[in-house]
């Protein structure tokens, strides 16, 4: 199995162009790409247009994983069908706040179509078939513009109402960084920004 970085810095910063082209981690095939949409969404798009891979994970690029995480969610796609995405099975946040928790499975018990009224049950970081991303993009969520956030939210719901099923990886774990000030999930909450309209809640 081989594995493709695609990188997007949006709007970056001199020192943020400086660490990231100099990275050892970075190959030769893989890509990087400087853009300018101030908005997370779009940039996820670019890259899932750009990438070459059957299978995409999406990363934001101060959080960590587990060893096994791209490899065991290939295994377990090729095992149960392409219209399962899959999520780490244990959060860990660190920095601002310490905690962990476990994410929920959609064919558990614990699931209730319901509550994604009011709470994300899984975090921005998904892994799929390509083929999940190109019929359910990312919509642009610039909270400064009309108020509407949390576009990680929304694209859980959408993929739901799609047929797509939300699933955890076994045994795999994000490490998730948490800051005081300047992350975008702060920013949603200091406007109190609201998940865009989705076809999901029309079918509750």
């Amino acid at each position: 199995m081989s594995v493709e970085f695609v990188i997007t810095l949006d709007n970056a910063d001199v020192e943020t162009l400086r660490v990231v082209k100099g990275h050892q981690a970075l190959r030769p095939g893989d890509q990087l790409h400087e853009v300018d949409y101030r908005d997370l969404s779009t940039c996820r798009n670019h890259a899932i247009q750009h990438a070459r891979g059957r299978y995409i994970g999406t990363f934001d690029g101060d959080d960590y994983f587990s060893a096994n995480w791209i490899a065991r969610c290939v295994e377990l796609i090729r095992q149960h069908g392409e219209k399962f995405i899959y999520h780490p099975e244990i959060m860990f946040a660190f920095g601002a706040w310490n905690a962990y928790w476990w994410q929920v499975d959609q064919l558990d018990e614990y699931y209730r179509p319901g509550a994604l009224l009011i709470t994300n049950y899984w975090n921005a970081c998904a892994f799929a078939a390509r083929s999940v991303f190109e019929r359910c993009p990312y919509h642009v969520s610039r909270v400064g513009e009309a108020g509407f956030g949390f576009e990680d939210w929304h694209w859980n719901c959408e993929t739901i109402a799609h047929g797509f099923v939300h699933r955890l990886a076994r045994g795999t774990v994000r490490f998730e960084r948490r800051k005081h000030g300047g992350s975008l999930n702060i920013a949603h909450q200091q406007v109190g920004a609201v998940i865009r309209p989705s076809i999901f809640f029309e079918q509750l």
